[in-house]
């Protein structure tokens, strides 16, 4: 059998794929075990002793859902989630789901400043440190937010840019670090008169300024390392679930990779 004839029902499979209403690895499951008995019974009818097209079109008659069925197998898969919350306003939902990212996001920044609180690094913080940790919030926030839309919505939109969001708020965030211990540096310098003064040990107020900035770059890494984690991790889902549609349905990655899975 050949490669082209094992693909026979492409077409078919783009139709029904485009009425499925359904999360995109159950579609892709859904549309694989389709292909799989279409093609079994196909060969099972030619062994009989009809021919290709015959065969192909009783395959497709006896296996290809109605769109009454379709409809059925959207309802079937609908995420747990949807089916608790489809009764409420919607827009009330939104809030609530905001709500409880921000306050979950909150929490997880708080644990960290605490850990930071008992090294003693906040008795005398860097300025920076406070837009650190609210870019690291913002950042937190939206990886949960995503994380929340893939993983529990079931939300099947694959072409996304909270992703790509969250990795430039990662690179911000250790950008900063490094350009506010820079900053506190130069005016270390400035102040104790050039750098000789500066490699003196007296010169630096003794180790609270080491502190301050030992605080900085360790938020500023840290915050930048989960986000760029996130990143990866939603990148890496998205683009296992995006090439197993793209490889069913027989189509190229690279005319297809700026659009939507509707």
């Amino acid at each position: 059998m050949t490669a082209r004839r094992a693909r026979a029902f492409l077409s078919t499979l783009r139709k029904v794929e485009r009425h499925l209403g359904v999360p995109v690895p159950a579609r892709v499951k859904i549309l694989r075990e389709l292909e799989f008995d279409l093609e079994e019974l196909r060969g099972r009818l030619e062994a009989e002793g009809l021919c290709p097209e015959e065969a192909r079109a009783r395959a497709l008659e006896a296996l290809v859902p109605d769109p009454g069925t379709l409809t059925e197998l959207g309802e079937l898969y609908t995420p747990r989630y949807r089916r608790l919350t489809g009764h409420l306003d919607q827009d009330v939902v939104r809030v609530l789901e905001r709500s409880t990212l921000a306050i979950m996001a909150a929490g997880l920044l708080a644990a960290g400043a605490l850990a930071l609180s008992r090294a003693d690094l906040f008795r005398d913080p860097s300025p920076f440190l406070w837009a650190v940790l609210a870019l690291g919030g913002i950042s937190i926030f939206l990886a949960a937010g995503e994380g929340f839309a893939l993983w529990v919505k079931r939300d099947h939109q694959l072409s996304r840019g909270g992703p790509r969001l969250i990795l430039a708020l990662a690179g911000v965030t250790l950008g900063l670090g490094l350009f506010g211990a820079l900053l506190d540096a130069y005016q270390l310098v400035a102040t104790t008169g050039g750098a000789a003064a500066f490699m003196l040990p007296e010169s630096f107020e003794s180790f609270e300024w080491f502190a301050r900035q030992a605080g900085l770059l360790t938020a500023s890494l840290v915050l930048a390392l989960a986000g760029g984690l996130a990143w990866f991790v939603l990148t890496q889902w998205l683009t296992l679930v995006s090439g197993a549609r793209l490889d069913v349905l027989g189509l190229d990655p690279t005319a297809t990779r700026q659009q939507e899975v509707r």
